[in-house]
């Protein structure tokens, strides 16, 4: 079993899921990270991919339920698949979205450094094809952010929508208000319908500072708001690895 969470001090402002067992027991908590992934059209550079990712947990009668049956991913599928085709309505026409990859997570005991244990291959894999939609492009590496906010300001999560579209850009270079309403009520209405049928997405913290010290932790944090700003982001590694043109002009 994992104890404690978080030093007492702090657990009264937290909510967290209870008690979580590493992957050394011979029952270990899990649960599942959801990989939203995508490519440019026709692309088979898999280096210019990109991926957005939730970490879900499965509860069931109050408890966690690690038995994450094909019922269970079909319904991960089914309405995160429905976000990233609402976000493909947004997104430059050229990219698309390909699959949805998941992964079933556990974390290590406090005697291991690193503290996820290794997944291996994708548990299932869903493919999600929805092509972008929208004709006008920005920078390839620029995208919409939305926040998962906790209770523990320093552990927040965060969601990195690719390609945006330019049609949502306003004057200095803002996401335009209406844009922003729009897609954060979208996101809010599928971790809802996630969570009326009990898989909750939740931020994994690995460790938390008091004062100068770091202590290492383990643990999953409910979501407790959802965010989103008028400020475009950069999602790193973005720029494509092969050009399609270079010019070279000596000195």
């Amino acid at each position: 079993m994992l104890e404690p969470f978080i030093q007492a001090g702090l657990q009264e402002v937290l909510q967290y899921i209870s008690p979580l067992f590493h992957a050394s027991d011979p029952q270990p908590s899990t649960w599942m990270q959801v990989q939203c992934v995508g490519q440019p059209i026709d692309s088979t550079e898999r280096a210019d991919d990109f991926v957005t990712t939730f970490d879900v947990i499965n509860i069931t009668g109050g408890q966690i339920d690690n038995s994450w049956t094909g019922a269970d991913t079909g319904r991960l599928a089914t309405h995160l698949g429905t976000l990233c085709n609402e976000w493909a309505t947004r997104m430059s026409a050229d990219y698309e979205w390909r699959e949805l990859r998941m992964y079933k997570r556990q974390f290590n005991p406090y005697s291991i450094t690193e503290p996820f244990a290794k997944t291996g291959p994708p548990f299932i894999t869903y493919p999600s094809p929805a092509a972008g939609t929208v004709l006008n492009r920005q920078a390839p590496q620029v995208a919409v952010t939305t926040t998962e906010r906790t209770t523990y300001a320093k552990h927040w999560g965060r969601n990195y929508w690719p390609h945006p579209g330019s049609t949502s850009v306003v004057a200095g270079g803002y996401i335009n208000t209406a844009e922003v309403d729009s897609w954060i009520t979208a996101v809010h209405t599928a971790y809802a319908a996630l969570m009326a049928e009990e898989y909750y997405p939740v931020v994994p913290v690995t460790q938390f500072s008091q004062g100068a010290t770091v202590v290492p932790t383990r643990g999953l944090l409910t979501i407790t708001q959802l965010q989103m700003d008028n400020l475009f982001d950069v999602m790193r590694s973005r720029r494509p690895k092969k050009s399609t043109y270079k010019k070279l002009l000596s000195t």
